[in-house]
């Protein structure tokens, strides 16, 4: 596994053939650009489809299916349960089945998802296509898209995760309005059956173009004979690590622990419940459609500028300054009762900004707390500690929601409860001398390509 929590050589797969790169014609487009935005439209299907376009749909089946809060959060907690087990059985379904496969069938769920969606008519019915959303979540995650993405880009690694990440934000910034036109001119089941349609489309886009290595094309990855050409330029003297920790103590593992658990907490259920709050506070069907894209927009943006403000200021400036914007943003969200559309613009600007942290703030952090040999089996932890919070919170708002009549004091605590976080990741931080990551990076980079000649 390399430092980006990418295995190379992951079980079950075939190792990389040895063949003599191929140089494309001057001009012409690297094969994996193609890849890199195909990967973009599986996080556009089973994130951004799967679980973040439920809360479009949320206001509609509680009234359409007289379902209580609690009832309607717990198809949130259950999808969250199902991402969680994907998680767990992503090494081995795609050691089974291939990354080709395997991400047009984590796609594909989605669909089947939706159509179970359609035909639903009871509670009961709704939970197992939360289930298999769930599932379309975990298997299709970032976990398979940085391992193809590893494989084809040596330079401009973080560039093109960041470019796939942001497929997730542009589902939010297009399917809000979409979605709820047509389930206001149709039906709520046409909107499902609308939805299930355009994913299988996908996931045949996704089976056609994705590859999993460049050497299925015939190429080298990009930027891999730069490095090679030049490798004391790239890479840190043998043995020297510019990092003093090993391993997270016991302390920082509990602090991490709490950081990640809380952000799985908040964040998910936070975004996916935002129409929830709008429409109980009386705002009309598609302002809130209008607050989502504003919202998907801004966090699709500041993605990419969280990366940078990481490299120019350093993880814990960035990450203080985000989670900082994240607390305003939910504070903002307790002015919902105004009824206000500009305070309810501002809301989902300022929240858009700091939601990105939820996204990439556990690479970021994993990256400036441990020694590169650690980095990957910390993000895999992080990452499921993260899945294990939102699963057993999802449906907490909702029975929140059902006790206090509405959702401002769920905002109030998740304000709360991201001041925590920061308090934890700040102490975390102050305990583990942290140093630039672009070193360890170059030598990950270095050792598969290495491994990859041998």
């Amino acid at each position: 596994m390399d430092e980006n929590g990418a295995d190379i050589g992951a079980p079950g797969t075939k190792s990389p053939e040895k063949k003599n790169g191929k140089k494309e014609k001057s001009g012409s487009l690297f094969y994996g650009w193609i890849v890199c935005g195909v990967l973009t439209l599986l996080l556009f299907i089973t994130v951004g489809t799967a679980s973040n376009a439920l809360s479009v749909f949320m206001p509609y089946i509680k009234s359409g299916y007289d379902l209580t809060n609690a009832q309607t959060s717990s198809l949130v907690t259950m999808r969250c349960t199902a991402s969680f087990i994907g998680m767990l059985l992503v090494e081995k379904f795609y050691g089974k089945v291939g990354f080709r496969k395997g991400t047009a069938l984590a796609a594909f769920l989605c669909a089947v998802a939706y159509v179970i969606y359609a035909i639903a008519w009871t509670y009961r019915i709704f939970l197992v296509g939360a289930f298999i959303a769930g599932m379309s979540y975990g298997l299709g995650s970032m976990v398979p898209v940085a391992i193809i993405m590893n494989r084809w880009f040596v330079k401009h690694r973080a560039l093109v995760l960041g470019i796939c990440s942001a497929g997730s934000g542009a589902a939010i910034i297009v399917l809000p309005p979409i979605l709820t036109g047509v389930v206001i001119r149709t039906s709520l089941k046409i909107g499902f059956i609308f939805t299930a349609c355009y994913v299988i489309i996908a996931a045949f886009v996704i089976y056609t173009f994705v590859r999993e290595r460049p050497q299925d094309k015939g190429l080298d990855p990009l930027g891999w004979k730069e490095v090679l050409e030049k490798p004391h330029e790239h890479l840190p003297e043998k043995g020297a690590e510019p990092h003093e920790s090993k391993m997270l103590s016991k302390r920082d593992w509990v602090l991490m622990g709490a950081v990640v658990a809380v952000m799985g907490a908040v964040a998910n259920p936070g975004f996916v419940h935002l129409s929830m709050l709008f429409t109980g506070e009386g705002y009309r069907p598609m302002t809130v459609a209008a607050i989502l894209s504003v919202v998907g927009i801004v966090m699709t943006v500041f993605k990419v500028l969280f990366g940078e403000a990481t490299d120019i200021l350093g993880g814990r400036k960035a990450t203080a300054i985000f989670f900082i914007v994240l607390i305003t943003g939910y504070i903002l969200c307790c002015f919902s009762y105004t009824q206000s559309v500009p305070v309810a613009m501002v809301t989902a600007v300022v929240i858009g900004i700091g939601y990105p942290i939820s996204a990439i703030g556990i690479p970021v952090w994993a990256a400036d707390l441990v020694s590169s040999e650690h980095y990957g089996e910390l993000v895999w932890k992080l990452q499921l500690i993260y899945a294990a919070g939102a699963m057993i919170f999802a449906g907490l708002p909702g029975m929140i929601a059902d006790r206090t009549g509405g959702y401002i004091p769920v905002y109030a605590m998740f304000a709360v409860m991201t001041i925590i976080t920061l308090v934890c990741v700040m102490a975390a931080y102050h305990d583990v001398k942290v140093v630039k990551r672009r070193r360890r990076m170059i030598a990950a980079i270095m050792d598969d390509l290495r491994s990859g000649r041998e």
